[in-house]
This record gives structure tokens, sequence and C-alpha cells, in this order.
């Protein structure tokens, strides 16, 4: 197990994670020390334990937001039929054949 030194709002903390983890566990400390930030910025000085909750709220109020909007994604394909399928698989046979025609053309120049 690593141990790393994280900073959120000022404050030094020691964690511990699996080895090679480090650099992720750095980034992931540096989004949540800029939520923190950001927050503190905006309601002042509200105390430690309550930014850290206000902020880890905010965080997964974006997290559900995202895992919403993929779920959509996910449904929207799954549901397209087959003549769209039909359609985008033409598309891009005609796209190749395009791209193939302009690479025969510029190396015969």
């Amino acid at each position: 197990m690593a141990q790393v030194s994280i900073h959120v709002n000022g404050r030094e903390y020691k964690v511990t994670c699996d080895d090679g983890q480090e650099k992720r566990l750095k980034r992931l400390a540096a989004f949540f020390d800029r939520h923190v930030t950001e927050l503190s910025g905006e309601l002042g000085q509200i105390g430690d334990a309550r930014l850290m909750l206000l902020s880890a709220l905010t965080i997964c109020d974006e997290l559900f937001d995202a895992k919403s909007r993929v779920a959509e994604l996910e449904n929207a394909s799954q549901t397209l039929g087959p003549e769209t399928e039909g359609a985008a698989s033409r598309a891009i046979e005609a796209a190749v054949k395009r791209v193939n025609d302009i690479a025969k053309r510029l190396s015969a120049e």
C-alpha cells in the first residue's frame, strides 16, 4: 500500500491507496479541492465538516446527472431501428468509398 499526501481546503491529509494508484488519487483530490474551494468562496467559512459534506453532495449530484445522461444515451442506441442502422451503415460505406477514391487520385498524381 502506498501513502499519498493530498491537500483539501488548505489542509494536508495522508491517505493510503493501492500501489500504482497514487497519481489517480492526487487527481481526484485536486478535483475535490477545486469544488471545496469554489463552494467556500460562495458560502464563506461554514466549518470544515459542513463544507466537505456540501462539496461531496455537489459532486454526487453531478455524478448522478452524468449517469443519467449515459443511461439515456445507452437506451437511445438500443432503440435504433433496422432502417436507421442500415442507413448509418450505408453512409459509412459511402464515406469509406469516397476516402479511398480520393486516396487513389492523390497517389496517381
